[in-house]
């Protein structure tokens, strides 16, 4: 299976498109409570950065800025330290293009107020099916993990927040996917690790791509799995077929030692040269050997008299 399926999942997402306004709204909205700072400057000027290491959701928030505020956007990658990532960043500066979209976010009240990141969205925005996916796309692109389906099952999306966390939480549980929340390193997250919710969540946000390698990695464990059982069966089997023949063996020696061959009822003594003969046949085998031949039943029939025999010596 590839690596990266998280982040190639992103790379997908953040070039969908997406035509309805109120979609892309509920998705910018989440991109902001994952990865944007809101403030105000010293001059009283709105501002808004977005800003991450994860290069496709900044990119998936540039589109969408620009296209719901018609204005230009500014991008700028920030160099970190020798050996770590860079950062990428995108912000709006035009005002009154910023303050509509904001207002329009649910972001900024009508006194120029901020709504804190960690608040949950604004119902308006969360009204229709759609809108509610575009919400999680969003906020998987922010802050969302995917792991390989060819290593194990496990789907989260970090939250600015608990009440973030049950918002989120509570779309999920609304789709039928039994979403739960937990706390990690001092955040809090939303997970999921059944496979085929997982499978749901991502055709839910819109990664049909991801999905499909999903459902082709499940199949293929399935089948691994199904192959691995019937090997070890099958080992089984041949385990205990050999310790029966050395047993078989055993006994025909000492009958051998003991009395000999020839003190044996012809029909005996026929199976016990052929089992010195072919010690690694089966019994299925060993009857076809016999003139008549003899099914199954009937050789280990004749087997079990020769370990009573030598039993009795």
């Amino acid at each position: 299976m590839r690596p990266a399926f998280s982040r190639d999942t992103k790379e997908y997402l953040s070039r969908l498109p997406v035509k309805a306004k109120h979609c892309r709204l509920a998705e910018l909205h989440a991109l902001i409570a994952g990865i944007g700072e809101l403030g105000v400057d010293e001059n009283g000027q709105l501002s808004l950065l977005l800003q991450s290491e994860n290069l496709p959701a900044v990119r998936r928030a540039d589109y969408l800025l620009g296209i719901l505020s018609g204005a230009d956007t500014h991008c700028s990658v920030i160099r970190s330290q020798e050996g770590k990532n860079p950062f990428y960043a995108v912000g709006l500066e035009d005002q009154i293009a910023l303050q509509q979209l904001l207002k329009s976010l649910g972001f900024l009240y009508h006194r120029g107020v901020i709504r804190e990141k960690t608040v949950p969205a604004p119902a308006a925005l969360l009204q229709r099916d759609c809108c509610r996916r575009a919400f999680l796309r969003g906020a998987f692109l922010a802050g969302g993990y995917v792991s390989d389906p060819g290593s194990s099952y496990h789907f989260e999306i970090v939250a600015a927040g608990e009440a973030r966390a049950e918002e989120l939480q509570k779309i999920l549980k609304g789709f039928g996917l039994p979403a739960r929340v937990t706390r990690r390193k001092g955040r809090e997250l939303i997970y999921l690790k059944e496979s085929e919710a997982i499978s749901d969540a991502l055709s839910m946000i819109g990664a049909m791509t991801s999905r499909l390698e999903w459902e082709n990695a499940k199949i293929y464990r399935s089948l691994q799995g199904q192959v691995n059982r019937m090997v070890n069966c099958e080992t089984a089997n041949l385990a205990k077929t050999a310790q029966a023949a050395g047993e078989q063996l055993d006994a025909i020696r000492k009958i051998e030692e003991k009395a000999g061959l020839s003190s044996l009822p012809p029909h005996l003594k026929e199976i016990a040269l052929l089992r010195f003969a072919h010690p690694e046949a089966s019994l299925t085998e060993l009857g076809a050997l016999l003139d008549p031949p003899v099914g199954r039943s009937g050789v280990n029939h004749r087997l079990r008299k020769l370990k009573e025999i030598a039993e009795g010596l």
